[in-house]
C-alpha cells in the first residue's frame, strides 16, 4: 500500500523494536511488535490525533490514552473501543466524562462534570444520559450560558447542558422580528431572548412577574402598562367564552413567552394576550433569579432529557414533584413556590392546564379523580428520587474505578513512548534515509 516498516523481523513477521509509516509518510506507528501486530507502541495519524499505549492483534486493546483534538481519553480499550472504564476529558474546558463505556460511548454509570462544575451522576445508554441520575449545577451566578443551538452536540463543554430549557435561542429573534420597532415591544422581546438563554442545570420556572411593576418605568409608562392588563383581561374574557378548549390548548404552545411554572390565572392570560396583541407581551418579564441559588433533579431521564418521573428543587424553595417530558414539567405533579403556596394538578409543557383547586373546564375530570393522579404522580416521584440517589452513588463507585484506570493507562502511555523512541532510533541507526512523519 506504499508504506513502509523498519524494524525487528522473525519469521516472516514483524516482531520485537520497529517503525513503520503510511502511504507517502502519512501516519506512523512506532514501538514494540509480536507477531506481526502492534503491542505497545505510539500512533499518529495524519490528522495529527495520537494514541499511546497498548495493542493486541492490530487494534487497541488493553489500556491506552487517545489525544484528539483538544479531547484526551485515558483508560481502557477493548477490540479498538473505549470500554470498560475510562476518563474523558476535554484540555480546553476541563469538561470530563468518568465511568463506564460501551463501543466507545458512554453506557453504564458515570459521572460527567461540565465547564462550569455542574454535574450529571447516574445512569448511560448509548452516549445519553437515560435511566435514573442526578443533575447538580452550580450557583447560578456561575453557571454557563446556552444560546445557540447548533452548537449542541459539539462537545462536553456544551453536551446536553444546553438543551435543558428545550428552547433554542430562536424565539426571541422571531418576537422581535414580530413585534417591529416600538421600544416597549422591543424590551419585552429581548426578556423573550433572555429567557431563551438556558442555565446549565436550571429548568425550573418561577411566576411571571409583570414588567409594569418591576422596571421601574415613569408614571405614565405605568399608566399604559396598566391599561394594556385591563385590554388583556378583556381579550381574556372574551376569549374564554368564544374559543374552544382545543383552540386555547394550541394557544399554549407558542414558544419563549413565559417566565415558566404558573398559577392558572396567569396561565390562561398569558397565553390567550400573547398570541391576540402584541401590547400584552411587554407584561411579561424575566424571572428573577438569586445568583446564589442552585437546582438539583433527581429522577428519570430519556435521550439527554428529563422524562419520566422526578423532582427537581431550588435552594431557594421551589420545587416540582412529578411528571416529566422534555425537561419541562408534563403530567401530573404539584409545584411548591418559595412562599410555601402550592399549586398541583395536570400540566402541558410548564403550563399547569388542569387544577386540583377547582374543577377543570378544559379537561372534564372530576377534582377527585385529578387529585388522586396528582398523589400517585408525587408518590412515585418521590420513589423515583430515592433510586436516583442510588444511581448516583453507584456512578461515583465506577468514577473511582474509571479513575484508577485512567491512572494504569497513564503508566501504559509511559511505556508506550520509551517503546517507539527506541523504535525511532533504531530506524534511524539501520535505514538513516528512511522518511518519519
Amino acid at each position: 500500500d506504499g508504506g513502509a516498516y523498519v524494524g525487528g523481523w522473525s519469521e516472516g513477521k514483524a516482531h520485537g523494536l520497529g517503525l513503520v509509516t503510511g502511504p507517502r509518510g502519512q501516519g506512523e506507528f512506532a514501538g514494540y511488535w509480536e507477531d506481526g501486530f502492534e503491542a505497545s507502541g505510539v500512533y499518529i495519524w495524519p490528522s495529527g490525533n495520537t494514541y499511546e499505549g497498548e495493542w493486541r492483534h492490530g487494534k487497541r486493546h488493553g489500556v491506552g490514552v487517545e489525544v484528539k483534538g483538544r479531547w484526551v481519553y485515558r483508560g481502557e480499550w477493548m477490540t479498538g473501543f473505549k470500554g470498560r472504564y475510562g476518563v474523558r476529558e476535554s484540555e480546553a474546558s476541563g469538561a470530563r466524562y468518568e465511568g463506564t463505556w460501551q463501543l466507545g460511548m458512554q453506557d453504564g454509570a458515570g459521572v460527567e462534570t461540565y465547564s462550569d462544575g455542574s454535574t450529571y451522576s447516574g445512569c448511560w445508554f448509548h452516549g445519553t444520559r437515560h435511566g435514573l441520575g442526578i443533575r447538580q449545577s452550580v450557583s447560578y451566578g456561575l453557571a454557563a450560558h446556552y444560546k445557540d443551538e447548533r452548537r449542541l452536540r459539539e462537545s462536553l463543554t456544551s453536551l446536553r447542558s444546553q438543551d435543558e430549557d428545550g428552547t433554542g435561542g430562536g424565539a426571541g429573534g422571531s418576537t422581535g422580528a414580530a413585534i417591529g420597532a416600538d421600544s416597549a415591544a422591543a424590551a419585552a422581546a429581548a426578556a423573550a431572548r433572555r429567557l431563551d438563554e438556558s442555565r446549565g442545570g436550571f429548568v425550573l420556572r418561577g411566576r411571571v412577574i409583570d414588567a409594569g411593576t418591576t422596571s421601574g418605568a415613569a408614571g405614565s409608562t405605568a399608566a399604559t402598562a396598566s391599561g394594556k392588563r385591563s385590554l388583556t383581561r378583556t381579550l381574556m374574557n372574551k376569549l374564554r367564552r368564544q374559543r374552544s378548549a382545543g383552540d386555547v390548548s394550541d394557544q399554549r404552545r407558542s414558544p419563549g413567552r413565559y417566565a415558566g411554572s404558573m398559577r392558572s390565572a396567569y396561565s390562561m392570560q398569558s397565553s390567550v394576550a400573547t398570541d391576540h396583541s402584541s401590547l400584552a407581551a411587554a407584561d411579561y418579564f424575566e424571572e428573577i433569579v438569586d445568583p446564589a441559588t442552585t437546582e438539583a433533579y433527581f429522577g428519570d431521564w430519556k435521550q439527554d432529557k428529563r422524562a419520566g418521573l422526578g423532582v427537581a428543587e431550588r435552594s431557594d424553595g421551589l420545587k416540582y414533584e412529578g411528571e416529566w417530558d422534555g425537561n419541562k414539567k408534563h403530567g401530573y405533579g404539584a409545584t411548591t413556590f418559595p412562599d410555601g403556596s402550592v399549586e398541583s394538578g395536570k400540566y402541558k409543557q410548564n403550563l399547569l392546564v388542569a387544577n386540583t383547586a377547582k374543577r377543570s373546564k378544559l379537561f372534564l375530570i372530576k377534582s377527585s379523580r385529578l387529585r388522586e393522579r396528582v398523589e400517585t404522580a408525587v408518590r412515585e416521584a418521590r420513589n423515583a428520587r430515592a433510586e436516583a440517589v442510588k444511581k448516583a452513588e453507584n456512578a461515583m463507585i465506577r468514577q473511582q474505578a474509571s479513575r484508577q484506570k485512567a491512572d494504569l493507562a497513564c503508566t501504559a502511555a509511559e511505556k508506550a513512548r520509551q517503546d517507539a523512541e527506541m523504535a525511532r532510533k533504531l530506524a534511524k541507526e539501520y535505514a538513516p534515509d528512511f522518511h518519519q512523519p
